[in-house]
């Protein structure tokens, strides 16, 4: 345990692909990419933003979300609830995204991961976006760290 009583977080390699750069710990957990990671109680991770609002969206065969320095990726199959709706989309099939549109500009209220690896965004507007780790790939990442066992690139 940390001295003001927060568990203490393993510093890890964390950093753009190009210069990647050591993160910096600190009593409330690792610091990459515009955002302070928090580790949870139950295992799972909280990403604190520095920038909540939704900058833009970007579309290829990926869904990308920049919230300021912080870019949230979304690589596979994910849930999308919004206004008592739920969309079932996958970045792959750009022609059904048209609700992600929706939530710009907004801000985000919560971003976190589960220990399993689930990545849910929650937005001041109270839209939810769910994506399930995949097995195979990488479902999503928020910076560097991602759903991948061990967590980060």
């Amino acid at each position: 345990m940390a001295p003001c009583g927060h568990p203490s977080v393993d510093v890890r390699r964390l950093g753009r692909r190009t210069g990647a750069a050591k993160s910096v710990k600190r009593e409330h957990g690792l610091v990459v990419d515009g955002c302070r990671i928090r580790e949870l109680p139950d295992g799972g991770r909280e990403f604190v933003l520095d920038e909540p609002t939704l900058s833009y969206l970007r579309i290829d065969q990926q869904v990308k979300l920049q919230f300021g320095r912080t870019e949230v990726a979304i690589g596979s199959p994910f849930v999308l609830a919004s206004a008592g709706t739920v969309h079932h989309l996958d970045p792959r099939q750009r022609g059904t995204l048209g609700p992600l549109l929706a939530l710009f500009p907004g801000s985000l209220r919560w971003l976190w991961a589960s220990a399993g690896g689930e990545l849910s965004v929650v937005f001041e507007s109270r839209a939810q976006i769910t994506v399930a780790p995949d097995r195979v790939g990488k479902a999503w990442s928020v910076g560097t760290v991602n759903d991948a066992p061990g967590g980060t690139d």
